[in-house]
């Protein structure tokens, strides 16, 4: 029996439901899956919900749906319909990251302006040194992942707004989640390395105490974070 589902994300609780419940039966490819009325009265929805659902999945390849027929296993549940899956949470996160991005580099220009309004040498110095272990790291072929952390992290604790350093910690999290389930997973190491030269430049133009043009390298670089993302997801549509 299927769990009745809850009314927040809808669609993509509806098509998680309906490949677990693909897995758990052992359909094979070319079976005729349970109709469009059984799905309704199991997850207590309505037919608009789940059809929509189903369009998304028809999409990826798992289903194939038969005007006056019904629905059919179009993919191997084994392997296809597992990377089906993974395009699909990809797909379905995507907003949810754009969103935390968008509220990043909100939060991050205004520390950039306060830290720099403030005179606050203590965080610049600190930024500087970061930003040396950063390139250092780079030179020798590393990913300087600790050190990107330690930039932004660093920025937060500058603006002295607690708050926003909390978002920022919880945030992270969210951050470092999808990168080991997403980012790791498909082995992409280019994902935001772009990025990299920015950090140097945003703290010598922080240093140099302009305001403007730290924004800007900033808003570059989220930019590119914005546009890896897109290029994800493309790399996902085959």
């Amino acid at each position: 029996m299927l769990k009745s589902l809850k009314r927040q994300k809808l669609h993509e609780s509806i098509t998680e439901e309906v490949l677990k419940f693909i897995e758990e039966k052992g359909y094979s490819q070319g079976d005729r899956l349970p109709t469009e009325r059984f799905f309704c009265e199991q997850f207590q929805i309505s037919r608009p919900s789940f059809r929509e659902a189903m369009k998304k999945l028809e999409s990826f390849g798992v289903i194939e749906i038969k005007p006056g027929s019904g629905m059919y296993l179009l993919a191997e549940k084994t392997i296809l319909a597992e990377m089906a899956n993974f395009k699909l949470k990809v797909s379905l996160e995507k907003k949810a990251i754009l969103e935390m991005l968008d509220m990043r580099e909100m939060m991050e220009k205004h520390a950039i302006e306060q830290i720099i309004k403030q005179e606050n040498t203590f965080y610049l110095d600190k930024l500087g040194e970061i930003v040396d272990e950063y390139d250092r790291k780079r030179n020798k072929g590393g990913i300087p992942r600790q050190e990107d952390y330690l930039f932004h992290r660093t920025l937060y604790e500058g603006s002295e707004n607690g708050l926003m350093l909390t978002l920022f910690d919880s945030i992270k999290e969210m951050d470092l989640l999808w990168a080991d389930r997403v980012i790791d997973a498909l082995d992409i190491h280019v994902f935001g390395r772009e990025t990299e030269p920015l950090h140097r430049l945003i703290y010598e133009e922080m240093k140099a105490g302009d305001v403007r043009n730290a924004k800007k390298l900033m808003r570059k670089h989220f930019d590119i974070m914005r546009d890896d993302l897109k290029q994800l997801e493309d790399k996902l549509s085959f």
